[in-house]
């Protein structure tokens, strides 16, 4: 059986449950709420969209996932309101050094072909075997660099708690940008299954070992996501990622490596998360780590996420910049 219609099928019988933020490794989202229940559709900004019943959200790693895989384990689940977040650990991601420099080779290749706010999806030959990596994000964020700007859009937003203008004393802000920082792709089982088709019949038919194509993410989705950056003088790099999901009911779970570290920590009175990835497919130094947290506010829940991709920073540090927020 292909690849595609393996993904299919899964997905026919799961469409109900996702079992896998930016979180460590793969994030898949699967949002629903009561008035998309009849007609699959959300109102965000003024604008509307029908969603298939099987709606997804591919962020950090593109993946079409959702089903059961062998060697998977449960880190947590956690549900507040409106939202969802989970995390697992899945045997096949364990990837060899030479298959995660190929994944920021290419990249970094595409990323330097895209403009300002334009997103892309990568095909790679060598990583045919990882069912659950399909294909892998990339984007180039359209940053806004005026702080004042920045909050006032995410007071628009519905978020009251604004970022600093700095953490941890030496680390500034250095912009403000919607969705992951590390890339995206958003679409449904049969976008989803038609792209990978697309991509693996030219791979075949050119005989090349990486295509790409530029995708689009809509104006109107349950899970907004905004990322605010924070650099120090050695270009160290903090993200400080907000997530809500206004009148949609959003389950957000996140797949990571065996060797991905997990703790569960006390933030301030909040229950918290604490990962360690050093196989991460996103930065160039292959390493990730991040503290998450969840607050309810009127029956609807943010996820707040603090994440590092410098091996210099301590788990110490991270979390004494995640109290002070």
């Amino acid at each position: 059986m292909s690849i595609e219609q393996q993904l299919k099928d899964d997905f026919q019988q799961n469409d109900k449950n996702v079992v896998c933020p930016p979180s460590i490794d793969i994030r898949v989202m699967n949002a629903y709420g009561e008035r998309m229940r009849e007609e699959i559709g959300v109102q965000s900004m003024g604008r509307r969209r029908r969603w298939p019943k099987a709606v997804m959200v591919m962020l950090l790693i593109a993946v079409v996932s959702g089903f059961a895989y062998a060697g998977r384990t449960l880190l947590f689940e956690e549900t507040k309101g409106n939202m969802t977040m989970s995390a697992e650990t899945l045997e096949e991601l364990k990837l060899s050094k030479a298959q995660l420099e190929r994944i920021s080779k290419a990249r970094n290749e595409v990323k330097t072909q895209l403009n300002p706010g334009e997103s892309a999806v990568i095909y790679l030959t060598d990583l045919g075997n990882v069912r659950s990596l399909p294909f892998i994000p990339v984007s180039q964020p359209d940053v806004n660099e005026d702080l004042d700007v920045w909050r006032k859009a995410l007071m628009d937003r519905h978020f009251d708690r604004m970022p600093p203008e700095s953490l941890l004393g030496t680390y500034r802000f250095a912009g403000g940008m919607e969705l992951s920082p590390f890339g995206a792709y958003v679409g449904s089982e049969t976008d989803s299954a038609a792209l990978l088709e697309e991509l693996k019949a030219e791979s075949e038919e050119t005989g090349k070992d990486l295509i790409w194509r530029k995708t689009s993410v809509p104006a109107s989705f349950p899970l907004l996501t905004y990322t605010t950056v924070y650099r120090n003088a050695d270009q160290e790099t903090l993200y400080l990622i907000m997530e809500n999901a206004p009148d949609s009911k959003v389950k957000i779970q996140s797949l990571a490596p065996p060797s991905a570290e997990y703790e569960e920590l006390d933030l301030n009175g909040h229950g918290a998360h604490y990962f360690k990835n050093d196989a991460y497919v996103y930065t160039d130094s292959h390493f990730y780590q991040e503290i998450s947290w969840m607050i309810e506010q009127d029956g609807e829940s943010i996820i707040y996420r603090l994440g590092s991709d410098s091996p210099a920073m301590t788990k110490e540090q991270l979390m004494e910049a995640a109290k002070n927020l």
